[in-house]
């Protein structure tokens, strides 16, 4: 796998190190969430935001939203 698609794991490092330096700000992480139609559309889909969102949990001051986007046929 590229390095260059790897997101979960950088951005979760660039979280930890902001809230190293600022350990007073709450950071807010937008995260899109992909709203299917049916349910064999799933294995189509990463599951990336899930991922990411186990990843983030963990961050101490590190809120996260999540945001349905229906897609379209």
């Amino acid at each position: 796998m590229s390095p260059y698609r790897a997101v979960i794991g950088p951005l979760a490092h660039y979280l930890e190190a902001l809230h190293a330096s600022r350990a007073d700000l709450v950071l807010t992480v937008i995260v899109p969430e992909v709203v299917i139609r049916h349910r064999w559309h799933r294995p189509l889909h990463s599951q990336a935001e899930r991922r990411l969102r186990g990843a983030l949990r963990a961050l101490p001051g590190v809120v996260v939203t999540s945001v349905p986007v229906h897609l379209t046929e």
